[in-house]
């Protein structure tokens, strides 16, 4: 009994050893985001000031009056190029001003000083949800001179059409709604890991280091200890089914569609931009994503290159970045991903800007 209770103690101290030099060791980790803390159904909390730490990033998350990650003042500008996405839009782990809309409005605020970009991206939004915003935030302002959406196939392929075309088409400002969700009833092992993710510095490093690791992914899998089918990693995985999601990529684009019309009713273009995901780009993550999930390696791009056929059919003008993220990359040379997550790093959204202000048409 003794020998059992020293084992206790000598574990428990062990822990809390390594927590206490995880935390000398990378400082002040905030393991939540800004999508866990302060969400909204269509945008964060309003006036929000967050300090955002993870191994790869050290940001300040701050909010405007209606949610969003953006300081631009929409009654006192001129002319506004209105970005709609997730968290690429937004800019995930990377300064406000680093992100692909801000640097899109550097450059053209070059030619046209009383121009300005809005980045409206807000993580884990849908392309329903791109239009409820657009709608509720922005159809009526008149400074609008150019919408453009950006899309991450491995969050916005709508896999439930049950949502009728229709219902968006005759949407209004007044039937949108953006309510902090319930919470759900968790359960105790979620409430364990909630806890963990605020608290526990050795939490979240495993975490990540699982997330961004397919090999340890895998491994633990095997061993039952994680659920591979909602793994960071592999949240792409519906890129590489092929044919099997050409009704979910037809649907979306229909969704796609409908925010050009509404958008193009008041005069104003619009564009779509369709965003890599990292084992699309990198060809060692390819590799080990192919070999852990066995995926095609004529999937890779196929999702990519049938939703700007999808698109093109509906007559919306729409970019495959995709093309242009594996020239920057030169094979891999060029990191244009965080190392731990697969969202892009200053450098990407670099990337991104520097081909998107070059398709920016501004209504005159």
């Amino acid at each position: 009994m003794r020998s059992l209770l020293l084992i206790i103690c000598s574990s428990i101290l062990a822990i809390l050893a390594c927590e206490g030099l995880l935390r000398l060791a990378l400082g002040d980790i905030l393991a939540a985001g800004p999508d866990v803390l302060n969400k909204r159904s269509l945008t964060y909390a309003p006036n929000m000031n967050l300090r955002f730490k993870y191994l790869e990033w050290d940001v300040n998350v701050d909010t405007n009056e209606l949610g969003f990650r953006e300081t631009l003042d929409l009654d006192t500008t001129e002319k506004v190029v209105l970005f709609l996405g997730d968290s690429f839009t937004e800019g995930w782990g990377v300064e406000a001003g680093k992100s692909y809309p801000a640097r899109v409005g550097e450059s053209l605020s070059q030619g046209t000083p009383r121009m300005g970009t809005y980045n409206a991206g807000i993580a884990e939004l849908d392309p329903v949800s791109y239009f409820k915003n657009y709608v509720a935030f922005f159809e009526s302002v008149p400074a609008v001179c150019f919408v453009g959406v950006g899309l991450f196939l491995g969050n916005d392929i709508i896999p439930n059409q049950s949502l009728p075309i229709s219902k968006l088409e005759n949407l209004t400002q007044e039937q949108i709604e953006n309510p902090t969700p319930t919470p759900p009833r968790l359960g105790f092992m979620t409430k364990t890991k909630r806890f963990l993710a605020m608290n526990s510095a050795i939490y979240m490093a495993v975490n990540r280091i699982v997330k961004s690791n397919f090999k340890v992914a895998q491994f633990l899998s095997q061993l039952g200890l994680v659920d591979i089918g909602n793994n960071v990693v592999t949240a792409t995985e519906s890129l590489y089914q092929g044919p099997a999601y050409d009704k979910d990529i037809e649907f979306t684009a229909d969704i796609i569609r409908v925010l050009r019309d509404r958008v193009t009713a008041k005069g104003i273009p619009f564009a779509a931009y369709i965003f890599p995901a990292r084992e699309q780009v990198s060809p060692q993550a390819w590799e080990t994503f192919k070999e852990l999930l066995h995926a095609k390696e004529e999937y890779r791009h196929y999702a990519n290159e049938h939703m700007a056929e999808a698109l093109r059919r509906r007559h919306v003008t729409v970019y495959d970045l995709t093309g242009t993220f594996l020239e920057a990359s030169r094979g891999g040379e060029e990191k244009l991903y965080f190392e731990m997550d697969p969202h892009w790093n200053p450098r990407g959204h670099e990337v991104a800007a520097e081909f998107i202000a070059g398709t920016v048409q501004c209504k005159q």
